[in-house]
């Protein structure tokens, strides 16, 4: 084994997954399933489709009807999915609107009643000292 070989992290790495394989034989599915996996693989009949990417799917896959159709009335489809779509976010937009301001109205009703119990209680707390200032003026002149 020369240096290279020895240092090489392709070697290295078909070495790992080898001693992998041979400690792990078990987890091999059984040769009836892996058959009839290789059948379904290699059917020419529908066309394979390539998985999507990591950083999402292509923009003119987005939007798949899952039946053939021609090109004008794929775009039709989209469009028209892209129309449901934003009339429900839109929908959903409105709808929290609609809670958020029901629940602004309920704190502005919350806190003018604690306004006006505030106000009430100052008005008696000052006709209550009136009442006693008055009071102890009464008393001061005699």
């Amino acid at each position: 084994m020369s240096k290279d070989e020895a240092t090489d992290p392709a070697i290295a790495r078909k070495r790992r997954k080898a001693r992998i394989q041979r400690k792990r034989p078990l987890e091999e599915a059984p040769e009836a399933v892996k058959s009839a996996e290789a059948e379904l693989s290699d059917s020419s009949d529908e066309p394979q489709r390539k998985r999507p990417h990591i950083t999402g799917i292509k923009k003119d896959a987005r939007y798949d009807p899952g039946v053939e159709m021609s090109r004008e009335d794929l775009r039709e489809w989209r469009k028209e999915a892209r129309r449901v779509r934003n009339r429900e976010s839109a929908a959903a937009s409105r709808r929290r609107t609609r809670d958020r301001i029901s629940e602004l109205e309920d704190q502005v009703e919350s806190i003018s009643q604690k306004y006006a119990a505030a106000l009430k209680r100052i008005v008696e707390l000052e006709a209550a000292a009136a009442v006693s200032n008055s009071s102890c003026s009464d008393e001061d002149e005699t």
